[in-house]
């Protein structure tokens, strides 16, 4: 018996298609609402503009969509599935690097990936709490590179007694200090990427100081 294909996140919370372009118009529809949402927030972001921008009708929207909540929950459960992909190649990569090396390409790509995704994660911000499975989602892959992190400097510092916990706190601060610059245009990570460098330099001087204890 053939396995049934797995079906992507803009699959399971859009409407069923059948036709490659109807696919292809889905994927526009989520790029723009993300945008939208980069622009003007989740609660200013139009289904009108968002269809305006992806070059299609209102009506092409909820064909699609049954509503805004479910562009975001496929937004942010597309971002995981990508982001998935990508931690497992980068899990492999951290293998070559010393502890401050692994710290500081993780700050610099979580930096990137909130800086290209702004639109998913001011959402988040905004209305994240109102929507428990989008924050289910992403909570639950905060957790998942958390683990990719601690492996990652435990393979190349040893068993160091509350690693664990030393990996949340940090990746905590490097959240908080990321996510500012998403509604705020006037924090240091949106005004300068020295800020950025900044922070890996503070979050690796942080484990260099565990490791000697």
């Amino acid at each position: 018996m053939a396995t049934a294909k797995r079906k992507t996140a803009a699959e399971r919370w859009a409407l069923p298609v059948r036709q490659e372009r109807s696919r292809e118009t889905r994927e526009r529809l989520l790029a723009a609402a993300e945008r939208a949402f980069a622009e003007n927030g989740y609660d200013g972001a139009k289904l009108s503009d968002i269809a305006k921008a992806a070059g299609v009708s209102v009506g092409a929207v909820y064909f699609r969509f049954k509503d805004k909540e479910a562009l975001f929950q496929a937004i942010a459960e597309s971002f995981t599935e990508q982001a998935r992909t990508r931690l497992a190649q980068f899990s492999d990569e951290l293998a070559r690097y010393d502890p401050p090396q692994i710290v500081r390409i993780f700050v610099l790509r979580t930096a990137e990936n909130i800086r290209v995704h702004r639109g998913l994660f001011r959402a988040i911000i905004e209305r994240g709490l109102e929507h428990p499975p989008v924050m289910s989602v992403m909570m639950g892959f905060r957790d998942e590179i958390a683990a990719a992190l601690e492996t990652a400097l435990s393979r190349r510092m040893g068993n160091i007694a509350d690693l664990g916990d030393a990996v949340r706190v940090a990746t905590q601060m490097i959240y908080g200090f990321l996510l500012i610059g998403v509604i705020n245009p006037e924090a240091p990570t949106r005004r300068t990427r020295d800020a950025v460098g900044g922070l890996a330099d503070a979050v690796a001087a942080y484990f260099e100081a565990l490791a000697r204890k």
